[in-house]
């Protein structure tokens, strides 16, 4: 039985069940280091599930079911987990630093190439610093051929609820 936490119900996995996360965490973020050997637990809040490896929150599975890396695993580990990385302009961070999606002008460069729907993580261009984790309205192809318009939709953020969520 799991623990009590925030409202959420935490509890480790089977074995079956560990190799199968294991399994589908590797294929969505291929820096990520874990094993079937990695404690993993999962905690459910709500529709929304958080999956902890070695008692660290690394990544959330929304009420559509896509699984979306936490930022704060993503600064503590010091990986980008192999996503692709949409660089912004200094001027978009506040922006998007309040919720707001990412806007074609606000783009300066994409390192790697994403089909619309899949996750990217936005840095800022100064430091190369993560800002957020958002879904693509487009491919990285026809982003960098745009000028306008909401290109990138925001999922998580640095100071969003999640962000503060205290484990």
């Amino acid at each position: 039985m799991g623990d009590l936490l925030l409202g959420c119900i935490r509890h480790a996995l089977s074995k079956k069940e560990r190799r199968r996360v294991v399994e589908e965490l590797r294929k969505r973020f291929s820096d990520l280091e874990i094993n079937v050997k990695s404690q993993i637990e999962i905690g459910t809040c709500g529709k929304k599930t958080i999956y902890f490896v070695n008692s660290e929150p690394i990544a959330l599975r929304d009420e559509s079911g896509r699984l979306i890396p936490l930022l704060r695993f993503i600064y503590k580990a010091n990986t980008m987990l192999g996503l692709p990385l949409v660089v912004v302009d200094m001027g978009a961070v506040k922006h998007i630093l309040n919720g707001a999606d990412v806007m074609a002008p606000g783009i300066v460069r994409i390192i790697g190439s994403f089909s619309k729907g899949d996750l990217a993580l936005v840095v800022d261009e100064e430091y190369g610093k993560p800002l957020a984790v958002c879904e693509a309205l487009y491919s990285s192809e026809e982003i960098s051929r745009m000028s306008k318009g909401k290109v990138l939709k925001n999922l998580h953020y640095v100071g969003d609820k999640i962000w503060k969520l205290k484990f």
